[in-house]
């Protein structure tokens, strides 16, 4: 898969828990793991 040039890939460690955690609210907001977490990222660094 092929990510756009404005992006960038990267690898991030979760304890377990807290990536079951964010699977299933994923789940419940119709979008995906990574849209997600991409999501709360960008709202922490608004506030900032």
């Amino acid at each position: 898969m092929t990510i756009s040039s404005d992006k960038t890939r990267t690898m991030l460690t979760l304890e377990k828990e807290d990536k079951e955690k964010l699977t299933e609210i994923a789940k419940e907001q119709n979008r995906s793991f990574n849209n997600l977490v991409e999501t709360i990222l960008k709202e922490y660094l608004a506030k900032k």
